[in-house]
């Protein structure tokens, strides 16, 4: 059963890709209560920035996996995640320079973000890694 916090977020079905999603969503969520709670405190900003080296750790991560297995849309499926990597470094940098707001602004960003590319991009791109994978099992026997 999915989490609670995975609402909106579309499994992939590859354990590593979902758990990612999973954490990138818990982050999500517990850095917009405590913005909303208690502001951009410094355990917050402890969190933002956490939150933003999970998010390009999770692009990189699924980078590799389609290199390595030489996915056919790797290039249109990385554009979705350089798009991705510059909205989220123009929040950083809005709060580098002491907007806050952007904090707020990023994590709401990001949540209907990854909801729209788990929807479609992940899928279509884990439906191929799991086929690859298959392939692969089946020439080793």
């Amino acid at each position: 059963m999915a989490s609670s916090r995975m609402r909106g977020v579309h499994r992939a079905y590859i354990p590593k890709i979902d758990e990612e999603h999973e954490d990138l969503a818990g982050v999500a969520e517990d850095l917009h209560h405590l913005l909303s709670r208690h502001g951009f405190t410094p355990q917050a900003q402890s969190v933002f920035r956490e939150f933003i080296g999970q998010i390009g750790a999770h692009l990189a991560s699924e980078e590799r996996m389609m290199r390595t297995a030489s996915y056919p849309s790797y290039g249109w499926h990385k554009t979705q995640h350089d798009t991705a990597r510059k909205r989220v470094e123009g929040f950083a940098d809005r709060v580098e320079e002491g907007d806050e707001e952007a904090a707020c602004e990023l994590v709401d960003f990001f949540k209907g973000w990854l909801k729209d590319h788990s929807g479609l991009h992940d899928r279509m791109m884990s439906a191929y890694l799991r086929n690859h994978e298959r392939e692969q099992t089946a020439s080793e026997s």
